[in-house]
């Protein structure tokens, strides 16, 4: 990263220092403060209870009893000294892969994408799809991932009237962002698919700096993962309660 990086350490807290970059969101800044995350946990002093990352910071909480913030502060700039100087390995994202279903039946809003985006359905689900999406952070609810970039003609904004009830496993489009409902909750962004098997899957911890793909189905394919993903959930809580 280039001498120039503009960044602060700031007091966040009686037992927390925040790191704060670029107040933009931007895949190769997040990505800068992943890799300074990855640092710190690699690291791992003796004072260090917890690193919680954003889009453009990163929150350092210390042991106040065996440190203070001056001292971590300075041990903060020598770790960005050498992410400045290319003297630390790129943070190594894990990539994940879900079957996704477009079918009208889940793409609650994907008329209202189209008629933003100037496109067809199928169009909007081959741009969509063509993506690798960059986690940025986990925030609102556990497990709702933070994804992007959204191609610039699906970047549709929020809907005027938040549902009260967004389905488990949707995909959904807000502006620059995009997500999947971990667990079905209220939620204003645009319904445009759902995930296939997602009952399964919704224990996943995604992780901030991983990357994320979509993979097209058809809504039978959906119906069999659906089938598939039921019978493995209901062993799984059968073995479950047999050893209680």
């Amino acid at each position: 990263m280039a001498s120039s990086m503009q960044v602060s350490i700031e007091v966040a807290g009686i037992d927390s220092a925040m790191v704060v970059f670029e107040p933009k969101v931007n895949k190769q800044l997040n990505h800068q403060v992943h890799i300074l995350r990855d640092m710190i946990i690699r690291a791992q002093p003796s004072w260090l209870i917890d690193v919680v990352a954003a889009y453009h910071s990163l929150m350092i909480v210390y042991d106040i009893q065996t440190t203070d913030f001056d001292r971590v502060e300075q041990w903060l700039k020598n770790q960005l000294n050498q992410l400045q100087q290319h003297k630390v390995d790129g943070h190594q994202a894990n990539i994940h892969e879900f079957f996704v279903c477009f079918d009208a039946e889940f793409a609650l809003d994907m008329e209202r994408v189209c008629e933003h985006s100037c496109l067809s359905s199928s169009e909007v689900i081959e741009r969509y799809s063509a993506e690798t999406y960059h986690v940025y952070t986990i925030g609102f609810a556990p497990g709702f991932a933070y994804l992007g970039d959204v191609p610039e003609p699906l970047q549709v904004p929020r809907v005027d009237t938040p549902r009260t009830k967004v389905p488990a496993g949707s995909v959904a489009i807000a502006n620059q962002q995009t997500a999947i409902y971990p667990r079905t909750s209220p939620g204003g962004w645009n319904i445009i698919g759902r995930v296939a098997g997602w009952r399964t899957q919704s224990g996943l911890q995604l992780r901030a700096g991983d990357q994320i793909r979509f993979i097209a189905v058809s809504k039978q394919r959906f119906i069999e993962i659906e089938a598939t993903a039921n019978v493995r959930f209901e062993g799984s809580a059968g073995s479950t309660e047999g050893q209680s």
